[in-house]
């Protein structure tokens, strides 16, 4: 109980919800991933927000598929997680960037990581951070992670800071980085979103990969206003931006495509979804 009080003071509930729905794939016989610490990280609240967002969340065109959030959650997870174990095993990358990091458990979980010898450097808001700590610290039992593990704060929203001349050392800015982005650039807005991407590019040595989780409006035959402000960026806007700052060899996947689907899509009942999308890619120049 103090556990779960601990954790629901957390300021990021989505970090929370995240988490539940991550321990109930881990608790499948076809689990996609394991994590041993999501149960505790979900608090008591992860499962009500969990329900609520499912119930509440009829913007998108998958009508009568109540689970489907929680199978989104699944396969965005066991993407990121083979994404990262791909260029991690590739010998490349000595360092990885998490932007927008919440209550992400990677470090902890995957032994890919033992290849970032320079370390994971997860960056979010003081508020989240301030209290991410005492929670591992206090609800986890301080589990050891496969590499450094360095607490970056910053927002993305403050014009005056940026994540280059944030990121602390023993951050390598010439050397190739993993960037990871998920669950973030939907709430940063019209102005956010675009800083997102050239922070990130600005922060990047040629060589390097973004893997960029990002919901896709554009596609949808739902307009209205809250859709529209939850769909923050579509893909044709995503490669533009990265395009001239150096990016290329995009790679686009929408969720329920045979890249992005592990089973936990019901094709023969809808179309791939481009609301829940991937964008991958490399920095050139």
């Amino acid at each position: 109980m103090a556990e779960a009080a601990s954790v629901d003071n957390f300021t990021n509930d989505s970090a929370m919800m995240i988490a539940y729905e991550r321990h109930l794939e881990s608790n499948r016989d076809d689990a996609l991933f394991q994590d041993p610490f999501a149960k505790t990280l979900a608090g008591s609240k992860g499962e009500t927000l969990s329900t609520r967002f499912g119930d509440a969340c009829t913007m998108f065109d998958l009508p009568e598929w109540p689970e489907f959030h929680k199978m989104w959650t699944a396969v965005r997870t066991k993407f990121i997680d083979d994404q990262v174990s791909q260029w991690a095993a590739s010998g490349e990358f000595k360092q990885l960037v998490n932007c927008g990091a919440g209550l992400d458990t990677r470090a902890y979980r995957l032994e890919c990581y033992k290849a970032f010898s320079t370390g994971s450097f997860e960056v979010d808001m003081e508020v989240i951070n301030s209290v991410k700590q005492d929670i591992f610290t206090q609800c986890l039992g301080s589990p050891v992670p496969h590499c450094s593990v360095v607490n970056v704060t910053l927002d993305f929203l403050n014009e005056e800071k940026t994540l280059a001349t944030t990121l602390p050392t023993p951050f390598n800015a010439t050397a190739p980085t993993v960037f990871v982005s998920e669950g973030l650039v939907m709430y940063l807005g019209a102005v956010g979103k675009l800083k997102l991407l050239k922070d990130v590019s600005a922060a990047a040595a040629p060589g390097s990969v973004f893997i960029l989780q990002f919901l896709d409006g554009s596609e949808s035959s739902k307009k209205d206003d809250s859709f529209a402000m939850a769909a923050a960026l579509s893909a044709k806007e995503a490669t533009s931006t990265l395009a001239p700052l150096g990016w290329g060899e995009f790679e686009v996947t929408k969720f329920g495509d045979e890249k992005l689907n592990f089973g936990r899509f019901p094709s023969d009942k809808f179309h791939p979804q481009a609301s829940f999308s991937f964008l991958v890619c490399r920095k050139l120049q």
